[in-house]
């Protein structure tokens, strides 16, 4: 078996990716920096995600999958009168356009493969209005695209789903002001934010177990914070 985790050197994706090699993937990894001192069975790749092109040379290079995962991401801590044209265009980019070009070539091959599972990771960002509108933006565009995906390649095996946590104990936490991450805490259940770990969870069994009627779906994971 084999899968491909973008952005997954740290954070939230090095939790996925490691827990993807436990249950016994090849796991590659595609981030900007790549990964230092990876563990035998993930393999580091390079490539900008804000370019398609790049990124996709390196999805052929590795081959068929069996499990596509969209963690890469970034978030600003800008309001929407701080954006310039080329701000928007790089997280779009980043975010979104690269994710779902890669999740429609991939779902392609996949469906012609027999199957195969896609995550992306969304957020409650894509929910609910956020500060940062065009991190917001990008997430529910890319759960948009998960349903797309589900609907045009289900019939064949392709399961396409994504998660929407809320805020995650992770190295962008630093980006939120302390005062707004007081307030994001005290409207949890159990005053505290989830972890990696708990994201990592969800996402392998979305890519693994989880049942292939859920497909095209939305998973939220944010501790209360925002019931549907």
């Amino acid at each position: 078996m084999k899968a491909i985790v973008t952005g997954g050197n740290r954070g939230i994706g090095l939790a996925i990716s490691e827990q993807l090699l436990a249950k016994g993937f090849e796991v590659h990894v595609v981030s900007r920096s790549g990964i230092r001192a990876a563990r035998e069975g993930i393999i580091s790749w390079e490539a900008d995600l804000s370019s398609y092109d790049q990124a996709m040379q390196v999805v052929d290079k590795i081959g068929p999958v069996d499990v596509l995962v969209n963690n890469a991401g970034i978030m600003n801590t800008k309001t929407a009168s701080d954006y310039g044209s080329d701000d928007i265009l790089h997280i779009l980019n980043v975010n979104l356009i690269t994710s779902v070009r890669l999740s429609v070539k991939v779902a392609e091959r996949m469906a012609s493969a027999g199957g195969g599972r896609i995550v992306s990771m969304g957020s409650i960002a894509g929910e609910i209005g956020h500060p940062d509108i065009w991190y917001g933006i990008s997430k529910a565009g890319l759960a948009n695209a998960m349903r797309s995906i589900a609907r045009t390649f289900g019939a064949r095996g392709v399961v396409a789903n994504s998660v929407a946590p809320g805020p995650v104990e992770t190295e962008m936490m630093k980006n939120i002001p302390p005062d707004r991450k007081e307030r994001l805490k005290a409207a949890t259940i159990s005053q505290r934010f989830c972890t990696a770990h708990d994201v990592a969870e969800t996402v392998c069994w979305l890519a693994t177990s989880a049942p292939a009627s859920i497909n095209g779906d939305v998973i939220d994971i944010n501790n209360g914070t925002n019931y549907r």
